[in-house]
């Protein structure tokens, strides 16, 4: 059974998606120097995470946190959320202009290009990440799994992207095929379905 992310687990969830995505293309985009990604990091991904908690759910293979996952509900639109309540200030003031403006730029682009790309009800897979001591042990698929059975059992259906094509055959196996793909400030998205 998966453990739903509260907001006293936000921290501890936000450092285990740091060090999964440390090295991942758009995050190296957003925040290009090593050590200061580093440092930084789970600074986004704890934003990522609220807005998850608002606009749909954070889920985790046990309560031990493992690794992350967070789903969006989108109705064909843009959903409204609270960015104030997501954390967009502690990010303008622990964050540089230039890293900052790159993230918002990215949200924005990647948000712009799914309303060309799907235009109806859908679950966004927006971030799903393992902690690197527990990967390749199946705690992706222990978040992937039940969630992808409710989705399909309620016909709706699931839409992620990925910056890292070594990712695309494990999507594809468990039945996401490439609708679509672009640039995104030099780093190549593919979009996938279920």
């Amino acid at each position: 059974m998966l453990y739903r992310i509260e907001k006293t687990d936000v921290q501890k969830a936000a450092s285990i998606l740091g060090r999964s995505f440390i090295h991942y293309p758009i995050f190296t985009h957003i925040i290009p120097d090593d050590n200061y990604r580093t440092q930084k990091i789970s600074l986004l991904f704890s934003f990522l995470i609220r807005n998850g908690l608002q606009a749909g759910e954070v889920l985790a293979p046990s309560k031990n946190i493992e690794g992350v996952s967070i789903w969006i509900h989108h109705n064909g639109k843009s959903p409204k959320v609270n960015v104030i309540a997501s954390g967009i200030i502690g990010l303008f003031l622990r964050l540089d202009n230039s890293s900052l403006q790159r993230f918002i730029n990215v949200g924005r682009e990647k948000e712009r290009m799914r309303l060309k790309i799907i235009n109806k009800p859908y679950c966004l897979l927006d971030v799903i990440g393992v902690d690197p001591q527990f990967q390749r042990k199946g705690y992706a698929r222990r978040m992937l799994q039940p969630k992808l059975q409710e989705l399909d059992s309620k016909k709706i259906p699931c839409y992620m992207e990925t910056s890292d094509s070594a990712n695309i055959p494990m999507y594809e196996n468990y039945g996401f095929t490439i609708i679509n793909k672009y640039m995104l400030f030099e780093t190549e998205v593919f979009c996938m379905v279920k």
